[in-house]
């Protein structure tokens, strides 16, 4: 590749677009005054770089399925965390082959244009709504320019894709939605999911997580009483099964998106089934129950983890460990080999770390969202980058 694959580019400060993101339902872009939307940089990516994201998201996706396919044929959930009446409902689900709307890979671009897969987010994605509509917003109305928005085109059909996805689902007309009813970032991502399946001919509801009941001989309910037939969660199945309405879970004949076999696919364990199912890929990196079968540095992740939350690294040549948030179920610990990822240069001298998330709908990479940190480790805290395709 003649070019890098992927540069970061200082901009001219943008605050002028922040009421059109607030308005397209991106509230939350100052938590606490710190910037989540940079609003001085994006990134420039060679065309060829793009093509070879998409490219490494349709090869891994089916690589996913089969490594799911085994782990169920095996019947051993040990190393995902898994309770006896969650691996229940997980295999359930992966036998009747219930559908899926989304998930998102996250990789590690070099700027030679070298690809490793870190992780797959398979039930809870984030920063959806920032990938699919507020950065296409920014690049369609920014006046193009190299200080204001470089770049002829982004990698963004994301939000086409998910409309086209929904009636692959055969759910019925009413579906609701759920979130926590204090993350104003996950209700904004939800009220955007509920616009798709809406433009999809779906009629949509909204409730909180906290406000789905339970009636016998009717199942689970909205308050009003009315049955939850086919329900959106973004709301970990592991914490539904913790609580203490979890065991009602198998009684209730909610058709849940994202089904519990997802659970699979986003436990980091399926990164070790997937490394001895495809020893050596190029686009993995090796991953192991033992660490002393990772040599050099290593990352040990939480498999029911997310949002970066207790991840530990070892043997690197300085400490980017993380804390483990309160409230997480404890979980075994994967080992991965430990792929830093590549430092962009930023005007303050300091260095961003990014990273790619690749969304797809269904089994169809549709589109780049890209987050960066100031550390090795991507947070929750870590800020949205906007995208451009040289």
């Amino acid at each position: 590749m003649a070019r890098p694959a992927i540069e970061r580019r200082a901009l001219l400060r943008n605050d002028a677009f922040l009421p059109r993101a607030e308005a397209l339902g991106f509230g939350f872009h100052s938590p606490e005054g710190r910037e989540y939307w940079a609003r001085d940089a994006c990134y420039a990516l060679a065309p060829e770089a793009a093509e070879a994201l998409e490219r490494a998201a349709r090869e891994l996706a089916p690589m996913l399925d089969a490594a799911a396919d085994a782990v169920v044929r095996r019947g051993d959930y040990g190393a995902f965390g898994f309770t006896d009446r969650l691996a229940a409902l997980v295999e359930a689900s992966h036998r009747a082959g219930e559908p899926s709307l989304y998930g998102r890979f996250d990789f590690r671009l070099d700027p030679d244009g070298g690809i490793k897969m870190f992780e797959f987010n398979a039930e809870t994605p984030a920063a959806l709504l920032e990938a699919a509509v507020v950065q296409l917003a920014w690049f369609e109305e920014t006046p193009p320019g190299p200080d204001t928005r470089p770049g002829s085109d982004q990698w963004n059909r994301i939000d086409d894709a998910l409309v086209a996805r929904w009636p692959a689902l055969g759910l019925p007309r009413l579906v609701h939605f759920a979130a926590e009813r204090e993350r104003e970032d996950e209700i904004a991502q939800v009220a955007y999911l509920m616009a798709t399946a809406q433009a999809a001919g779906h009629d949509a509801a909204f409730l909180p997580v906290d406000d789905i009941s339970w009636q016998e001989g009717t199942g689970f309910t909205d308050p009003g009483g009315i049955p939850l037939q086919a329900c959106f969660k973004l709301y970990p199945w592991d914490w539904l099964d913790a609580e203490e309405g979890g065991r009602l879970l198998p009684l209730g004949r909610t058709r849940w998106i994202e089904p519990a076999r997802r659970m699979l696919q986003a436990n980091k364990a399926i990164l070790v089934t997937l490394w001895e199912m495809f020893p050596g890929h190029p686009l993995l990196l090796p991953a192991s129950l033992d660490r002393a079968a990772i040599d050099g540095p290593a990352i040990g992740k939480p498999a029911l983890g997310l949002e970066g939350h207790g991840m530990r690294v070892e043997g690197a040549e300085r400490d980017v460990s993380t804390e483990v948030a309160e409230g997480l179920p404890p979980s075994p610990v994967i080992w991965q080999q430990w792929a830093p990822l590549p430092g962009h240069a930023m005007p303050d001298a300091g260095l961003a770390y990014p990273v790619m998330g690749v969304w797809m709908a269904g089994e169809e990479p549709c589109g780049l969202g890209i987050r960066e940190g100031d550390d090795l480790v991507t947070t929750l805290e870590d800020r949205f980058v906007p995208h451009v395709v040289l």
